[in-house]
């Protein structure tokens, strides 16, 4: 990008934050305290994500116990590129002086462009996520913020998979429907909010990130120019393509799996199918029209290299066992068994499974499964499951399993339930 062009995107942007931190005092004197600093309006909400939307001269402060009690999250509205610079240089000189962060807290930084001054291409609804995930550069990213790089808040977006598999080539711009891109906000970019007009970045935070003034404002600038880049020029480059192939080439063998039983069986032997727990190879090649969406979604989805998959004809469902999925993209309706586990999981059945560095959302985990270092959200967790260093939640969620360090911030708990050294800031004792 030209110099010229570099300035003009910056001094176009529209850049809003949310801080999270921890205050040395109450929410109240908090309020009271930034609005001398920052000299704006604050509003204080009784709850996280409110319903009310800050504006340029009305922010927003609420609790946020994801990370812990007592932390606190600021919402600023969208503002001018040399306003934002000022209000994230005051905002972090009071937080080093009147509080602290951990390595639970984030810094997310909200982008758009004003589009009186840059025109209706330069809408963020029109981003197009492709070619902002093939071009742009994430290293730049974790070379700063090193400790961000395995987040489960924050998770690479350098995830690319075909929708099935028959896709073969790097297509031209009108197919590239035929992909799937990160579509969950536990991403280091979160996509979710491109129809609403902004682009919402989560990959910097972590302990400390008060004292990290000038590489939030290198990554600021970064996140910009990157936008600017993609919006600015539809078409997709050589080098684009390129990386696009170097993410497929990971799926080659699942894209020939995909034709026949034959074929999966000679390309991933250490994978092995059944069919209502029976084996015989004339029934699993009647049934592999029936399984092998499922299987393309395993081998690309949660990288699956080896293990069980048997296809319950009865109730159309497929069920895993000694399977290591570490990288999930996202698994959802299926039984998972003796696996261990890595990732976005939803909708799952978990038996006897060791868990790290997930979210699990709407699941069942039973038998002597594991979880660590994960986000849990409206989950069942029976008798003998072991939580470690999670951060639980969820209206639905029904605990009555053991769990150790982490924050168990709402559910209900039955009399089996029980804490050590974990941080419980709201539940309802069942029966």
């Amino acid at each position: 990008m030209h110099s010229d062009e570099y300035l003009n995107a910056i001094h176009s942007s529209k850049v809003g934050f949310e801080f999270e931190f921890f205050s040395n005092s109450d929410i109240g004197k908090t309020k009271e305290g930034l609005t001398r600093a920052l000299n704006k309006r604050i509003q204080i909400e009784e709850k996280a994500h409110s319903d009310f939307t800050p504006s340029e001269t009305v922010y927003k402060l609420e609790p946020d116990n994801s990370g812990g009690s007592g932390m606190i999250e600021l919402v600023t509205g969208p503002m001018k590129y040399p306003e934002a610079k000022i209000i994230l240089a005051k905002t972090l000189k009071w937080i080093k002086e009147n509080g602290h962060t951990t390595d639970r807290c984030s810094i997310h930084v909200n982008l758009a462009f004003d589009l009186s001054i840059m025109g209706p291409e330069f809408d963020m609804k029109m981003l197009d996520i492709g070619k902002f995930v093939l071009s742009f550069d994430e290293d730049a990213v974790y070379d700063l913020f090193p400790g961000r790089r395995d987040s489960v808040y924050a998770k690479t977006i350098k995830f690319v998979m075909p929708l099935n598999g028959m896709v073969h080539n790097s297509p031209d711009k009108v197919n590239w429907k035929n992909y799937q891109f990160v579509n969950s906000k536990y991403y280091g970019v979160n996509f979710t909010k491109v129809p609403k007009g902004y682009i919402e970045f989560r990959y910097l935070g972590g302990k400390d990130y008060e004292k990290n003034y000038p590489r939030i404002l290198k990554m600021m600038d970064h996140f910009i120019a990157a936008l600017y880049y993609t919006l600015s020029d539809p078409t997709y480059s050589e080098d684009e393509k390129k990386e696009l192939d170097k993410l497929l080439k990971l799926h080659g063998n699942v894209i020939k799996a995909f034709r026949s039983y034959d074929d999966f069986t000679k390309l991933y032997p250490k994978i092995k199918l059944s069919v209502d727990l029976r084996t015989a190879k004339e029934i699993i090649k009647m049934y592999y029209p029936n399984i092998r969406q499922r299987l393309f979604d395993l081998l690309t989805k949660a990288d699956m290299k080896e293990g069980f998959v048997n296809y319950d004809s009865d109730q159309g469902k497929v069920q895993v066992k000694n399977a290591k999925l570490d990288r999930c993209f996202m698994i959802s309706g299926i039984d998972l068994v003796d696996c261990e586990i890595r990732g976005n999981v939803e909708n799952c059945d978990i038996f006897s499974c060791k868990v790290k560095d997930s979210s699990l959302i709407n699941c069942n985990l039973f038998n002597i499964t594991e979880v660590a270092d994960s986000k849990i959200e409206s989950c069942y967790i029976s008798r003998n499951v072991m939580l470690k260093n999670c951060y639980v939640y969820g209206e639905k969620t029904v605990f009555s399993g053991k769990m150790e360090g982490g924050i168990f911030r709402k559910g209900r708990v039955t009399k089996h339930g029980g804490f050590k050294d974990t941080e419980v800031i709201e539940y309802e004792k069942i029966k």
